[in-house]
């Protein structure tokens, strides 16, 4: 089995989205007006956080279907501990039974090339909305872009940014590149429970033997208790 370490984009050639699972009911069944959800993370694992930031997008924002997007690398670190195909098995366990979630993988990891392939692969005309918490969305706005405006601005042609607040209010970085889009910046709301919930916190509890029942779906605790996953030696 390759490691995500060895698999890595090529910068060269343009992002592309193959699908692990079809949302059943999203948008492929909507014939106009279509509104994608974006939820991309390693999700190294995924968290019940993952799936309340999910499900009150879909909610609140009226959405069609969310896509969860692993992408094959990360941009901004490396990732040692679960091999991507484990990472997809409990994305796939945490979605059953919502027909309109589906999951997909990208060869890229920015959201503006996350972007590009959603396009190409969803139908015409379809307006994404990007889910992240405020570390996430931070660091979207303020990424080492070679050319900061043209990224940003051919994100927001395509995509709004819906922001959850998480371990602290989200604050609209003082640039005038980000500022221009301020109206496509949204707050999405997040029940405080889950402010503290990470996937770090969940491979540091089990790396000591501790339970993380209440910050996991069951079927993947099932999972990565089965799998031995997370564990030290």
């Amino acid at each position: 089995m390759a490691t995500d370490e060895a698999r890595t984009d090529d910068p060269s050639k343009p992002p592309r989205l193959s699908f692990f699972r079809v949302a059943p009911a999203g948008v492929s069944i909507i014939p106009q007006g279509r509104r994608l959800g974006i939820l991309s993370a390693a999700f190294n694992p995924i968290t019940r956080a993952h799936l309340a930031l999910a499900q009150s997008a879909y909610d609140h924002y009226r959405l069609h279907e969310v896509l969860f997007v692993l992408p094959i690398t990360q941009p901004h670190k490396l990732i040692h501990d679960a091999p991507l195909e484990a990472r997809l098995r409990m994305i796939d366990l945490a979605v059953q039974g919502n027909p309109a979630f589906s999951i997909g993988m990208c060869t890229h990891g920015l959201f503006v090339d996350i972007c590009r392939a959603a396009t190409a692969a969803y139908p015409p005309q379809t307006r994404q909305w990007f889910i992240s918490g405020r570390d996430a969305a931070e660091r979207i706005l303020t990424w080492p872009y070679p050319d900061p405006a043209k990224a940003l601005g051919e994100l927001f042609a395509q995509a709004e940014l819906l922001v959850a607040d998480r371990e602290g209010a989200f604050v609209l970085p003082e640039t005038s590149t980000v500022r221009d889009y301020a109206g496509q910046v949204h707050h999405l709301p997040l029940p405080a429970e889950y402010s503290h919930v990470s996937a770090t916190e969940i491979r540091t509890r089990l790396a000591k033997g501790e339970e993380i029942s209440e910050l996991v779906p069951p079927a993947v605790l099932d999972y990565v208790l089965g799998q031995h996953l997370y564990r030290e030696g």
